[in-house]
């Protein structure tokens, strides 16, 4: 390990507007990072909104998160990119029913009471209210690399290096890496595709950890450490309405 590769990284992903599931998360890491006595670096993988209920809340404790461990960072969904592109006043007609098709109704709800589709009103109160929440996703990135991994919301399109890659497919491809065995330059840690078994899966040459918070009620992290993978949290809504957690061994 090079001293530039954090000893601790949590790799969140798919958030989807579920804030209850990412503060039991951050809190479980806070913890974990005191008793280690080192600060961790979270990526966040996209996805953070639509869907679920609390798309805003999500992106508070994102913004905190990233100020409060310097070195972390939130790589750009594509379901992120709609609401950026929204803030940005390029919203297209096409994306903008996309968008609201999959599931972008729930977060300009959450934003503002102007009725869909007055995109150009909703953009104002959200910029008004929440500058923070532009700021942080005109920022993002498209992948991030660190040490052994590549951290990115889709996956890569294989035979390319990271630097050729399209913004698309690092936020869209599904065939032609989900179905690719070979290994690529570094092992790539991504969302976006839900897993079959609702659980993180690894593989030879990637690691998945979309697990559906949204329908599920389990959000899932994988940690590397030391440049290597180390272990899995979720946190979970059980029937009860607690939060557990679970550390799971790959």
């Amino acid at each position: 390990m090079t001293d530039d590769v954090p000893s601790d990284i949590y790799a969140i992903a798919d958030i989807h507007g579920r804030a209850d599931l990412l503060q039991a998360m951050l809190d479980h890491i806070a913890a974990a990072s005191s008793e280690r006595r080192s600060p961790p670096t979270v990526i966040f993988l996209g996805d953070l909104i639509d869907r679920g209920p609390r798309s805003p809340q999500v992106l508070d404790l994102v913004a905190s998160t990233l100020n409060l461990y310097p070195g972390s960072q939130l790589v750009l969904g594509n379901h992120d990119f709609y609401l950026r592109a929204l803030l940005r006043e390029e919203l297209t007609y096409e994306d903008a029913v996309n968008w609201m098709d999959w599931g972008g109704v729930a977060t300009v709800s959450a934003y503002s009471d102007r009725p869909v589709p007055d995109f150009k009103g909703i953009a104002a109160d959200i910029r008004n209210a929440f500058p923070h929440h532009f700021a942080l996703l005109d920022n993002a990135l498209t992948y991030k690399e660190i040490g052994s991994f590549c951290f990115v919301h889709a996956g890569i399109r294989p035979g390319l290096p990271l630097t050729a890659q399209t913004d698309y497919d690092l936020r869209w491809i599904r065939a032609g890496f989900l179905d690719h065995a070979d290994a690529f330059d570094h092992v790539v840690v991504h969302g976006h595709t839900i897993t079959s078994s609702l659980r993180p899966e690894i593989y030879d040459n990637r690691i998945a950890v979309d697990t559906a918070a949204y329908r599920t009620g389990r959000l899932s992290a994988a940690v590397i450490r030391q440049d290597k993978l180390s272990h899995f949290v979720c946190t979970q809504l059980v029937e009860t309405g607690d939060i557990t957690v679970e550390t799971w061994l790959p």
